[in-house]
C-alpha cells in the first residue's frame, strides 16, 4: 500500500511539472518523506541525492526550516541529513 502511495504522488508531481493546474511540489515532498521512512534503501537514495547535488541539499534544509513546511518535514531532513 506505501509502494502504492509513492508511486501516485511521484506521478502527480511529475504531473505537476507540466500542468499548471496540479502544484507538483506539493506531492513530491511526502513522496520523498514516506521513500526515507519506510524503505532504508530509499534513505540511502535520498542521502546520496544530497550529498552528490549541494544545492538539493540547501534546498531541502530551507524548505524544513521554513514557517510553513509541515512536521514530518524536519524528519526527513534529520533522516536524509549528509552531514551526520
Amino acid at each position: 500500500m506505501i509502494i502504492v502511495a509513492i508511486i501516485v504522488c511521484l506521478i502527480l508531481a511529475t504531473l505537476g511539472g507540466f500542468l499548471p493546474i496540479i502544484p507538483g511540489w506539493l506531492f513530491l515532498v511526502p513522496a520523498l518523506y514516506l521513500l526515507a521512512t519506510e524503505f532504508e534503501s530509499g534513505r540511502r537514495w535520498i542521502t546520496s541525492g544530497r550529498r552528490r547535488w549541494p544545492w538539493l541539499s540547501r534546498q531541502v534544509k530551507a524548505a524544513c526550516e521554513s514557517r510553513w513546511a509541515p512536521r514530518f518535514a524536519r524528519t526527513l531532513d534529520e533522516l536524509t541529513d549528509p552531514t551526520r
